[in-house]
């Protein structure tokens, strides 16, 4: 379990706005997460303040992870210009319960048509089906704060949507190169 956690705090920047900077140090800190085993977690403190993630970052893991963590982060001088490095602190041991963080992925327009052709060719699609599927996917890009990164190994810019549920028991797992899981918690306070 996570014993430790190390946050990363934006610097106000007269140039760009919060967003764009929590932005800057996610796409930096993701790869440096790559090389991480999969046990480094994140949470955003400031969830869904402004419908943000907040100017806050906080990391998860053994204080020898996050020691070598800081190390690489020190390293990288895009995140030292965006944003505060806070030192490492143990998980305080009241705690409001446990976070979960996963990826959403939204469908859009062409995952719409895409449904329009198949469903057509069985036969089952109606204005009715058509309506209900605006009514689900239109709407999950405006409930949850997200993330504008660039892929590295296709060049491609992309939305990271981030959904966080509250959880009432601790839930093992290994962390991806963003610091999510799809079952594993982390410590809310």
């Amino acid at each position: 379990m996570h014993s430790h956690y190390l946050e990363l705090r934006a610097i106000s920047q007269i140039e760009i706005t919060e967003v764009d900077v929590i932005n800057q140090v996610m796409q930096s800190l993701h790869q440096i997460l790559v090389n991480q085993q999969g046990n480094i977690a994140i949470s955003f403190p400031c969830y869904n303040v402004h419908r943000t993630l907040g100017g806050v970052i906080r990391l998860f893991g053994t204080e020898q992870e996050l020691q070598k963590l800081k190390a690489d982060i020190q390293q990288k001088s895009s995140i030292s210009d965006y944003a505060l490095l806070m030192p490492i602190t143990t998980v305080p041991a009241t705690i409001k319960g446990y976070l979960h963080l996963s990826r959403v992925n939204p469908k859009g327009q062409s995952a719409l048509r895409r449904a329009e052709k198949r469903l057509t060719a069985q036969g089952k699609w109606t204005p009715e089906v058509k309506n209900k599927m605006v009514e689900k996917w239109g709407s999950v890009h405006l409930q949850y704060p997200h993330l504008h990164l660039n892929s590295k190994s296709t060049g491609q810019k992309f939305i990271l949507w981030l959904k966080q549920e509250k959880r009432p028991e601790p839930v093992q797992g290994t962390f991806n190169s963003y610091g999510l899981s799809q079952t594993a918690t982390v410590p809310d306070f």
